[in-house]
């Protein structure tokens, strides 16, 4: 049972991301059946899937126009390095999202299967434990996540492309060609964030559902409660299975579109700057849109990974909504053992998100990421300073030489 309003921004996820390849295969979606269904593995998409990350990957060379020459970057050696290194961080994310598909191709369409079968499973009994209107308000409430989440990352695509464009000194075709290939890698990032974003809907939604089980199981008879318990308690801990095989899997992709928004978050703000001190000149469109495209973009940051603080702490949570079935007056026997094993196992299973299995995310640890882009931030101001003050004194030991020479 899926909500209309959630299957169809699903529908615009899963759209956006076989568009870009990012699935390993296509999914056969019959509306009529509501239902979900694997297509064969052709050979024709993987090849597709090929090609779109041979052609991104070659599409680095056309982003670098003539920057030493003429443009906005042509004596700032920061805004130099910054765009360069940015490059060779979208190289870096290029690889390892196509790597990734191809090289755990297989892996990733039995992890497809085996998210099919969990979710006609584990949906046939929340059928006859959840009441029906609170679970399609949870899913109504999700999809309005979910579409504020892509009108989040579109806005930001929006005044990324207009500021772009008002920073392009010179109209030719290699210029053209640049800010095209540009675009093309923000849009990929942005259908890679949108795919992430609706991972973790899904994963926060089932956890919610396992909540709303819970607390469905006040108003069962106690002959048959044990019996539920016993369903979600199988239900929780697959999804938290399911949970950790999507983060490993993914583990270094995701990785490098968080160093990616890190260096891009670091790259707006530096540009800012520069157009505060009036090295950049700019108009009224580009203040609004500048300033948009920095809301935007810490927006976006904040939202994910708060996004991802939900899902952890949905499935975290859990043994908070269990409480209330052991404050039950009447518990029997079989029911007392199922809520001690469901409670043992909510003891011993706990998610956690960590990069590559060094950094755990968290909201301390989204602190400490917005703080590290504001202290880059202020690092990179300090040779704005350094190269303003330095013609300053060349001047005024000119002047001093004059004197001298004027003396004798």
């Amino acid at each position: 049972m899926v909500h209309p309003k959630l299957g169809r921004v699903m529908n615009v996820v899963y759209y956006h991301s076989v568009v870009f390849a990012l699935m390993s295969t296509t999914l056969r979606i019959r509306s009529c059946r509501k239902c979900l269904r694997l297509e064969k593995v052709s050979r024709a998409y993987t090849t597709y899937s090929f090609f779109v990350g041979i052609f991104l990957f070659l599409n680095l060379y056309f982003m670098v126009p003539r920057i030493m020459e003429e443009g906005y970057m042509k004596y700032n050696i920061v805004l130099q390095w910054n765009f360069f290194v940015t490059l060779f961080l979208r190289a870096i994310a290029v690889m390892s999202c196509y790597g990734t598909l191809w090289l755990k191709r297989h892996e990733i369409i039995q992890l497809y299967k085996y998210s099919l079968i969990y979710w006609k499973r584990f949906g046939q009994i929340m059928k006859a434990i959840v009441d029906k209107k609170e679970l399609l308000d949870l899913q109504a409430s999700l999809a309005r996540i979910m579409v504020r989440k892509i009108i989040l990352l579109y806005s930001a695509f929006l005044c990324s492309t207009v500021m772009q464009y008002q920073l392009l000194s010179v109209i030719n075709q290699q210029i053209l060609l640049a800010f095209c290939a540009r675009l093309t890698h923000i849009l990929h990032l942005l259908c890679v964030k949108m795919g992430f974003f609706g991972v973790l809907v899904l994963l926060n939604h089932q956890f919610l559902v396992i909540h709303l089980a819970i607390n469905a199981l006040h108003g069962r008879q106690a002959r048959k409660k044990w019996k539920a318990l016993r369903s979600v308690a199988d239900m929780h801990l697959k999804t938290l299975r399911l949970a950790r095989r999507i983060f490993d899997m993914f583990d270094i992709a995701n990785a490098t579109v968080f160093i990616n928004m890190f260096m891009t978050a670091i790259n707006i703000l530096y540009h800012a700057v520069q157009y505060s001190n009036s090295t950049i000149k700019s108009n009224g469109y580009g203040i609004v849109f500048g300033n948009g495209l920095i809301v935007f973009n810490f927006w976006g940051t904040l939202a994910l990974m708060e996004m991802l603080d939900r899902v952890v702490t949905s499935c975290n949570n859990t043994g908070q909504q269990l409480r209330q079935l052991s404050d039950l007056p009447k518990v029997g026997s079989k029911m007392q053992r199922e809520l001690d094993v469901f409670t043992m196992q909510l003891r011993r299973n706990r998610l956690v998100y960590k990069i590559c299995g060094i950094v755990e995310l968290d909201k301390p640890a989204c602190l400490n990421y917005i703080g590290s882009i504001l202290s880059n931030v202020i690092i990179l101001m300090q040779f704005d300073l350094r190269r303003q003050r330095q013609p300053i004194k060349d001047r005024q030991y000119l002047l001093h030489l004059i004197k001298n020479k004027t003396k004798m």
